[in-house]
């Protein structure tokens, strides 16, 4: 990376900039944040004398402009080191020691808490919230290459200026692009597999490619490498794959190491080895599993689409376009499918909603501001089989009468970002896209919209303020998104899980999606085990699965070996779900029944040194940092929760630890009735459920302020607004 002075010459004018980026972007619907990134891209920096040149070419007021760029984490008015360290502590990550790391980076970068930048300029030592990396813990991200696990020794190697490896993208046999979908037909040259997902990629996977390459060409052996999706077996990563006559056949973990010699045992046909895993459809983590949305998961090249239509893509749009609008919403409201991102909304009435509203102009939104700590599905699905969501979007833009959909994608996932983004001009080009959707009479066009960094615009409102351009602040509700959403039009939002399990319905029919999972609950879920869990990664099942089977018969209990303590569920606004109920069937009927619920399928373990009064005030500190302000119970709430945790875990006098107990139960009843949104409603879950079920780490020993309450803690994800998509960021 250059120095500062080389950076300082080399840098284009700021007005230049900021002139070429409103040239450019100026165009787009709400394009304050567009021009934003691309100052930050160009910059590195938002100059303070941009802000009333960007007020005056877009005709916004001053405070407007700097309203957004000082409510954003990731608009900077001050270029950061150059080196540039992210530290993930979320829960899935701080459960495998991410702190004590985030520390170590600390002092011996100089970077003090608080401070962006170490004396020298030299590094930046950045903590995150979440990086998507939950199953691969404790992560970190430097110059956009993901790391993880992450080991004090990895850390010194990043730290003593070692560069990684370059996030581009490892190449095929025949010497193109990993992108590239024009494969050699199979037989002819020995085919091997390996993912070309973030978490695969920070395991290694980029390295043993290279590496496979190499040796293989000094051996002579002409082979070709394709990057694929990833299985989401993230344990066995990096996972080559080898086509033989009886199937894939598996080995794995590999590392750089080991590939010379998987080579000389007959790695290209099959053959035995250590590291073999057998027929990779057979290994008992995946063979388990019953698939819709992953099917496709690792077994696809992400940007290919003839490998998608081969693997049962289009059908679902093929099969819209031969019905009505009517017919596909009555479809989707028949099959039971509710949205994914945490208030499991019934989908079909949303659809029906925007659909029957008068308009001019309505939208289809993608919420894919996935940011809950142990969670990754959306990651993974971006990355891996982006046409997926593209497919799903298409249909809902021809059944609800919607011609433009947005997509907005964190800013955390930069790889999904440039995915989705190829993966948009590449079905544009197939005519999936455009103004005759495959030919048809019907128009629907997609744009990729980039997050900021502000976990609250997970939120459907503070989303669409975002996408609008302005601060992600809650709006008030009614109305809903639904009759006067983005730009103030018809709005149906749902997330990326929701919409990919769209096409499934269209083809499969709803009675058999419906026949999938229980009750109410209606499908599959793809659960995603984090945390102090020896076995990461997703699992794609019915709802009915119960926690106990995900975590010990798929996760194989914690990574540590030792006894599992807390099992939380549904983010970091989620449960603390005890063991009384690890056999409770997961659906959102039961779950809610006491107090919990299932979010985005997030799952994340801690054995037994966790403590649980530490990271209920990691979820009270969370809030008051990324909360939008609007509402005073979360706003001021979360802070006053931070100070009663602090003090009851400080006082040693038993009255008045219990008085401040107290005090903390009522307030957490405050932010659950009054809080404007989910991200105040539903912080005290976590605080409450720890409070509850592990009184001892508060440093109670039971009694009247330890014991069980029967609080509606479930409620504020039902009164948070019909359809209403919670924070998951």
């Amino acid at each position: 990376m250059q120095d500062r002075a080389e950076k300082k010459e080399a840098a284009p004018d700021w007005a230049r900039v900021v002139a070429e980026a409103v040239s450019e972007l100026g165009g787009l619907a709400g394009p304050l944040l567009p021009i934003l990134h691309r100052l930050m891209e160009r910059l590195g920096a938002i100059p303070a004398d941009a802000i009333p040149a960007l007020a005056e070419a877009l005709d916004l007021s001053r405070a407007e402009v700097h309203g957004v760029v000082t409510y954003y984490a990731d608009f900077r008015s001050a270029p950061l080191g150059r080196r540039v360290v992210r530290i993930c502590r979320g829960e899935a990550c701080q459960a495998r020691g991410s702190d004590a790391l985030l520390e170590r980076a600390r002092l011996r970068t100089g970077c003090r808490e608080g401070a962006d930048v170490s004396d020298d300029g030299a590094f930046s030592v950045l903590p995150v919230d979440c990086l998507g990396l939950c199953s691969v813990a404790p992560s970190a991200q430097v110059a956009d290459r993901s790391i993880g696990p992450l080991t004090a020794q990895r850390l010194d190697v990043l730290l003593s200026g070692a560069a990684p490896a370059p996030p581009g993208r490892a190449v095929l046999g025949s010497g193109v692009d990993a992108d590239h979908d024009a494969l050699a037909p199979a037989g002819e040259v020995p085919r091997v597999f390996l993912s070309n997902d973030s978490a695969a990629r920070a395991r290694g996977a980029d390295e043993v490619a290279q590496a496979l390459l190499a040796a293989a060409a000094a051996r002579g052996d002409r082979i070709e490498l394709v990057r694929t999706s990833s299985r989401g077996a993230h344990a066995l990563e990096p996972l080559l794959e080898v086509d033989t006559p009886q199937g894939r056949v598996g080995y794995g973990p590999v590392d750089v190491e080991s590939v010379e010699g998987l080579l000389a045992a007959g790695l290209l046909q099959g053959a035995a080895h250590p590291l073999a895993l057998g027929p990779v459809d057979a290994i008992d983590f995946l063979a388990r599993q019953q698939r819709v949305i992953f099917r496709r998961a690792g077994v696809t090249a992400p940007l290919s689409i003839p490998d998608y239509c081969a693997a049962g893509g289009l059908r679902g749009l093929e099969a819209a376009l031969a019905t009505t609008p009517g017919a596909i919403r009555a479809a989707v409201l028949e099959s039971g499918l509710r949205g994914r991102g945490g208030a499991a909304f019934p989908a079909g009435i949303k659809w029906n909603t925007v659909a029957q509203t008068p308009a001019d102009q309505r939208y289809v939104v993608c919420n894919a501001d996935e940011g809950d700590s142990g969670t990754f599905a959306d990651r993974m699905l971006l990355e891996g089989d982006p046409y997926l969501l593209i497919e799903g979007m298409a249909i809902a833009g021809i059944a609800v009468g919607a011609s433009k959909g947005f997509v907005y994608v964190r800013s955390e996932y930069p790889e999904a970002v440039r995915r989705l983004e190829a993966a948009i001009e590449r079905a544009r080009a197939a005519g999936w896209l455009g103004a005759r959707v495959l030919g048809s009479e019907w128009a629907f066009d997609l744009e990729v919209r980039v997050g900021a960094g502000s976990y609250v615009c997970g939120e459907e409102t503070a989303m669409l303020e975002s996408l609008e351009g302005r601060r992600g602040i809650v709006r008030a509700k009614p109305p809903l998104p639904a009759v006067a959403g983005l730009f103030g039009m018809p709005t149906l939002i749902q997330n990326v899980l929701t919409f990919a399990s769209v096409p499934e319905i269209l083809v499969g029919g709803a009675a058999a999606y419906r026949g999938l999972g229980v009750g109410r609950s209606a499908g599959t879920m793809p659960f995603q085990l984090a945390g102090n869990v020896r076995r990461g990664g997703l699992v794609e099942l019915p709802f009915g699965v119960s926690l106990r089977t995900l975590v010990f018969d798929f996760g194989g209990g914690t990574a540590s070996g030792r006894p599992v303590k807390a099992i939380q569920v549904g983010g970091p606004l989620g449960c603390y779900v005890p063991a009384s109920k690890w056999d409770v069937p997961l659906d959102y009927e039961r779950y809610a029944a006491f107090g919990a619920g299932i979010g985005h399928g997030g799952i994340v373990v801690h054995d037994d040194t966790a403590d649980l009064a530490g990271l209920a005030r990691h979820a009270m500190a969370f809030c008051a940092r990324e909360s939008c302000g609007k509402c005073t119970p979360c706003r001021i709430g979360s802070t006053r929760g931070v100070e009663l945790i602090d003090r009851i875990r400080a006082e040693r006098r038993p009255e008045e630890r219990s008085a401040q107990v107290a005090l903390l139960r009522d307030l957490c009843t405050t932010m659950i009735d009054a809080s404007l949104c989910a991200m105040g409603g539903m912080t005290p879950l976590p605080v409450l459920s720890a409070l509850e079920h592990h009184p001892a780490d508060f440093g109670l020993e039971g009694g009247p302020e330890a014991g069980p309450r029967t609080d509606p803690v479930a409620a504020p994800t039902a009164r948070s607004g019909a359809g209403s998509e919670g924070p998951r960021r």
